[in-house]
């Protein structure tokens, strides 16, 4: 019997994964968003769409914002074609209708509102992350410029060919790849690689 059970909830989920090509009608700026997102978090569109939809209070949270603004046509709208999974069909679907079955809410609507939403927030987060970094930044630069001051110090101690001398000199060359890497990531975008310590930009 729970081998049967299993077997159905697998083949549901299964379903649910399976990709559908549906159209949305939806405005410049989405179709915009949805590129940047697209390319910005290297995501191909059934990705994107699973992940948003993923979040249920940012669902309802588009939903009721759709509902406030359902007729609203005053935008030009363009009809967009994507793949998605059949799960996610589902689920917007089953938001534009009330309990009865009867639309509520246009659909495309409540997708124009997602998207818009959810590159709001990434756009948020990706700016507290940046604030984050740049203290995190002048922390280390610190750091660096005191780890400076003690191997001048070390130098008036030590030999110069003293092992000490040269495992804290590569202490300092790691400190400045770091602020280096930090620099880049901000500048540039460039993912600071956790493994690399060697990447300087």
């Amino acid at each position: 019997m729970k081998s049967n059970n299993l077997n159905r909830v697998s083949k549901t989920s299964l379903s649910e994964k399976q990709s559908v090509r549906t159209t949305f009608k939806i405005s410049e700026n989405c179709i915009n968003a949805i590129d940047w997102l697209l390319k910005t978090n290297n995501l191909k569109p059934k990705e994107l769409f699973d992940i948003i939809c993923s979040n249920n209070d940012l669902v309802n949270l588009a939903a009721e914002s759709a509902e406030k603004d359902n007729k609203n046509n005053s935008v030009k709208h363009t009809r967009k074609t994507f793949v998605i999974s059949k799960r996610v069909l589902s689920l917007l679907n089953k938001k534009s209708k009330d309990d009865k079955g009867k639309l509520i809410i246009q659909r495309d609507l409540i997708v124009e509102k997602l998207v818009l939403l959810f590159k709001a927030l990434l756009e948020k987060h990706t700016e507290e992350e940046k604030k984050k970094e740049e203290k995190a930044q002048s922390i280390i630069s610190d750091f660096w410029t005191k780890a400076e001051e003690i191997e001048k110090q070390l130098k008036n101690l030590l030999d110069d060919d003293n092992p000490i001398l040269e495992r804290f000199g590569l202490v300092i060359v790691l400190v400045m790849n770091l602020v280096s890497a930090i620099e880049s990531k901000l500048n540039n975008d460039v993912p600071i690689d956790p493994d690399d310590f060697s990447q300087s930009g």
